[in-house]
């Protein structure tokens, strides 16, 4: 029996219920807490920022009129010293009971047709090191790894380098410490020899 089409158009207004409970699934999946909650209003005005940039596409995927996928594209260097473009695949979500329909694939040619249109060379995507399922799938498509991304928060980076700041001092004080030690046994050691 043949999959039913799959066909992949730019979201519209009419598809902010279906992004909301997506990018909220996404969130789920993440694990991330601190991530903030999509409301009505950004996907709105990622919409709407979507219409005024070229660089930047939002797409849902839909299987029998309804939505089943979505992703955001953007338009970009491929790194940030190198002159070649690429295109990012960012957030690619297949819903639960739409999975292995062919919706995957669809998403990843768009994002494959809109990088020939603006010219760019690779497609580029990042996936959870956790997601093993997303990451089979992207490498069989022939996606290959380049980095590892890590991220914390600003408030966490400061206080580790804080307290990074007072490491060598501490660590040259234990040191000094075991010497001035060993330098007053050796002298009982001796005391008690004589």
């Amino acid at each position: 029996m043949p999959r039913p089409a799959v066909s992949v158009r730019a979201a519209t207004r009419e598809d902010v219920p279906a992004l909301l409970d997506m990018w909220a699934e996404l969130r789920e999946l993440s694990r991330d807490r601190a991530a903030p909650v999509p409301t009505e209003r950004g996907v709105l005005d990622r919409l709407d920022r979507a219409d005024a940039d070229p660089g930047l596409r939002i797409v849902v995927a839909t299987l029998d009129g309804a939505v089943a996928g979505m992703a955001v594209l953007t338009h970009q260097p491929y790194a940030a010293l190198f002159d070649v473009h690429s295109v990012h695949l960012h957030f690619m979500h297949v819903r639960d009971g739409f999975r292995r329909k062919g919706v995957g694939h669809a998403l990843v040619a768009a994002a494959a047709a809109y990088a020939e249109d603006m010219g760019a060379d690779h497609v580029m995507t990042s996936t959870l090191p956790t997601a093993r399922d997303a990451n089979r799938f992207y490498a069989r498509l022939g996606f290959a790894p380049m980095v590892v991304r890590r991220s914390a928060p600003v408030a966490t980076v400061r206080r580790r380098l804080a307290a990074d700041a007072g490491v060598p001092e501490a660590v040259e004080g234990v040191v000094a410490r075991r010497r001035s030690l060993r330098s007053r046994s050796r002298l009982r050691v001796a005391r008690l020899a004589d």
